[in-house]
């Protein structure tokens, strides 16, 4: 029986076998990193060491990384941290809401988290429109961040159609605005989720204009339940959890030492190998469009014209997207029809909403992902079930 095809690395990569060895040895550190005997001294080099690893991938200062359990817990933590902060620092006077900036094109992790604090405080979420083809009208953010917004939240890449979002003009809009508000005004921070950028885009957020950003281990080959939030010095942001000093204040609780250690081996194996990731999966990208011109199999590009990142293709055919996906699961190939974390609602995904190509948007399609372990024959494989051979 041919071997299992894996074509959904969008939701999850494969942990890099080199990865998997660094955090077994790692689960042999006894220590806790807050503990200040030799045991412990060793895991918190461990933690360091990793810490640095991170920075270094994103070209910031290491005390600026704080790590998590992964991107949804760094999404909240960004978000809630960012109003608490804002809440906390004096009482308002004012009776208009504070506002939020953000996108229908956004993960559950962020959009789910802005209605349920929508919900509970004075604070009204505002969206960007989009061009219909899966990115933001970054020209928009100059008119809608009002005196109230606090807080803009883009992805650096949609999780489900692969789409770039202009995060640099976003950034440069809001520089001026912040600018004008001085150091006693209301904060106007910008935060990224960044997960399905890193596998093959550089993401510098100091140097882009970001004030926040979220990570995930399993998404660039590392191990799962290890994420990180970048923090640029003096953002304001209050901590979710209390009962510990760990992490610069704002993520107390002991380090998971080896998923930690995962993640700093992960983002070094990203630093010497993207530039070949991202060669390799071109390539593949490539023979993926031509195999399906040549086959004349019906399944078009969503989103052809916008910038994507390689190795995500949503794709749409005759039939609905959980169809095709479920008849190639049955040929042993793994794809989706969305996202991880929207299984079973992709008719209500809000990246498919936003499209101009409203049969597309109706029926959805299949989204292949593949990167550092997909070879061709595997995408043959896909070409050829696709074809019903």
């Amino acid at each position: 029986m041919d071997r299992a095809v894996y074509l959904d690395y969008a939701a999850s990569t494969p942990l890099d076998p080199r990865v998997k060895r660094v955090v077994s040895e790692a689960l042999d550190t006894g220590g806790n990193p807050s503990s200040v005997h030799a045991p412990g001294r060793q895991a918190r080099r461990a933690v360091e060491e990793a810490r640095q690893g991170l920075a270094d991938l994103l070209g910031v200062e290491a005390s600026t990384v704080v790590f998590t359990s992964g991107a949804t817990e760094s999404n909240n933590l960004a978000l809630s941290g960012a109003l608490r902060a804002v809440l906390i620092r004096k009482p308002e006077s004012r009776p208009e809401p504070l506002r939020v900036l953000t996108t229908p094109l956004e993960h559950p992790s962020v959009r789910e988290t802005l209605q349920a604090l929508s919900a509970v405080h004075d604070m009204e979420i505002d969206l960007l429109p989009t061009d219909g083809q899966g990115r933001v009208r970054a020209e928009a953010v100059t008119e809608m961040v009002t005196e109230r917004t606090f807080l803009v939240s883009v992805m650096w890449v949609n999780n489900v159609l692969g789409t770039v979002q202009p995060v640099r003009e976003i950034a440069d809009r809001l520089a001026g605005l912040k600018a004008s508000r001085g150091r006693q005004g209301l904060p106007l921070l910008f935060h990224c989720d960044a997960v399905q950028a890193l596998r093959t885009e550089e993401v510098h957020p100091a140097e882009s204009g970001v004030d926040l950003l979220s990570l995930s281990a399993h998404k660039i080959y590392g191990p799962r339940g290890v994420g990180a939030l970048y923090v640029r010095r003096e953002a304001p942001l209050h901590p979710l959890f209390s009962g510990g000093t760990q992490e610069s204040s704002l993520r107390a609780g002991t380090e998971n030492v080896a998923g930690i250690v995962g993640l700093g081996s992960a983002a070094r194996l990203m630093i010497e190998e993207r530039d070949r990731d991202r060669r390799h999966v071109r390539e593949l990208e490539g023979i993926l469009s031509a195999g399906l011109r040549e086959r004349d199999l019906g399944y078009r590009l969503a989103c052809p014209e916008s910038p994507r990142v390689p190795g995500i293709a949503y794709l749409a055919g005759a039939e609905e997207g959980d169809v095709t996906a479920l008849k190639l699961d049955m040929r042993g190939i793994a794809v989706s029809s969305g996202a991880a974390c929207e299984a079973g609602t992709r008719k209500g995904s809000g990246a498919l909403k936003t499209l101009d190509d409203r049969d597309l948007a109706r029926r959805g399609g299949i989204r292949v992902s593949f990167g550092r372990f997909t070879d061709r024959q595997e995408l043959e494989r896909l070409l050829e079930a696709l074809a019903g051979d």
